[in-house]
This record gives C-alpha cells, sequence and structure tokens, in this order.
C-alpha cells in the first residue's frame, strides 16, 4: 500500500545553517552596522521555530514590530543566497528520496519562510522527487495544522512524519500521527515511533511495512 511520508528540512534532509548565517549577517551589517552578529549557537536554538519565534531569539533588544520586520529581510535574503550556494544534504538523502518516492507520495512541511523550499529545489535536485509542500511562512499556520492540511490535500487519513525536534514530536501529536526521529538532527526527542541514525534507514524501515 503506498504510504504518506512527510518530512521536516532543516536537521532532517540537510544543514542549511552556514548559508543561512551568511545571508542574515550580510542583511544585519548593512541595517545595524554589526557584523557576525548570528552565529552558529544561534541558529542552533532557532532550527524548527516559527518565524515570530526566530525573531525573539535574533533581536530581543528590538520591540516587537522591529525585530520582525528586520527578521523577515533575513529570510528573504535567505531564499536568495540558498537559491544560489544551497546547503548540505546528509548523506543518502537524494538516494533514499529517490528509492522511497518510487513506492510512496513524499511531501514536506516545515516552519520555515515562504520561499524556502523553492530555495532548497533550486540549488539541489530534489523536487521531482516531492508531491507536494507546506510552510509556515506560508499559511501562518502551526505546523500541526499544516500536516493536517497537506494530508487533506493529497487525500491521506494517515502519514508518517520524519523529523528532528520536539516542536516535530509535538506537531506530530496534534495531527495524531507517528513520528520518526532523526537523531543526527539539531533536537533530542525521546518518545518518537521510530529513531534513524542515519537517512538512509528509511529504506529498510519502509520495506517492512
Amino acid at each position: 500500500m503506498k504510504k504518506c511520508i512527510i518530512f521536516d528540512m532543516d536537521g532532517t534532509l540537510w544543514d542549511s545553517s552556514a548559508s543561512v548565517l551568511a545571508a542574515g549577517n550580510e542583511v544585519i551589517e548593512k541595517k545595524l552596522g554589526i557584523k557576525n552578529y548570528l552565529n552558529q549557537d544561534i541558529m542552533n536554538q532557532v532550527m524548527g521555530l516559527e518565524i515570530e519565534e526566530i525573531a525573539d531569539i535574533y533581536f530581543p533588544q528590538l520591540n516587537r514590530d522591529e525585530r520582525l520586520k528586520l527578521t523577515l529581510e533575513c529570510l528573504e535574503n535567505e531564499n536568495k543566497y540558498i537559491s544560489k550556494h544551497g546547503g548540505i544534504l546528509y548523506e543518502g538523502v537524494e538516494e533514499t528520496l529517490e528509492k522511497l518516492s518510487q513506492k510512496h507520495d513524499l511531501m514536506i512541511v516545515t516552519n520555515a519562510q515562504d520561499g524556502y523550499v523553492e530555495a532548497m529545489f533550486a540549488a539541489h535536485p530534489l523536487k521531482k522527487y516531492f508531491k507536494d509542500y507546506e510552510t509556515h511562512g506560508r499559511t501562518g499556520l502551526v505546523k500541526g495544522e499544516n500536516i493536517k492540511l497537506i494530508m487533506r490535500r493529497n487525500h491521506y487519513d494517515h502519514a508518517y512524519y520524519v523529523g528532528d525536534t520536539m516542536k516535530d514530536f509535538e506537531a506530530c501529536e496534534f495531527a495524531g500521527i507517528p513520528m520518526i526521529y532523526a537523531s543526527y538532527g539539531f533536537g533530542k526527542v525521546e518518545k518518537a515511533w521510530k529513531t534513524i541514525n542515519q537517512f538512509s534507514e528509511l529504506l529498510d524501515l519502509f520495506e517492512g511495512m
């Protein structure tokens, strides 16, 4: 039976933090005159968060409107930068997606800004493996709602979600679907349905189901 497998992006399919840092720091240096404002520690805090949550961590010294405006400028530049420079795909991602997509419908749901998925597709030839995708930036919905939305849109009553953070786990609980925890990513999840230590392990997991 064909299955619906939904993927997170950061910490699951790839690590884009170097490009995110470079793009964000370009904007911040131009707007605030501060060099190298963002660093890897900040990146580790914001991976998987919604846009307003990222703004709160990036710029706590600014008022709400100012920090959201500046964060959106960083994210817009991020899309442009990633489209050209890409990120680091985890080992075996493309080969595994190719094999999975032959038997199952693959989709993406991420808390990222609108245009982020397209930016990844521009830099890496992965679009052909995915049937559909959705982002928090496009809908304004929390991840759990976006999971339910993409399942309805593609006529699935059941799905599996592959992610790496507690945000992903909470979204799966909300949507009523099992989470496959990517332990190599940015977060720590202890109560996931299954755990994978490398991306290619999905082949064995779904082969036996």
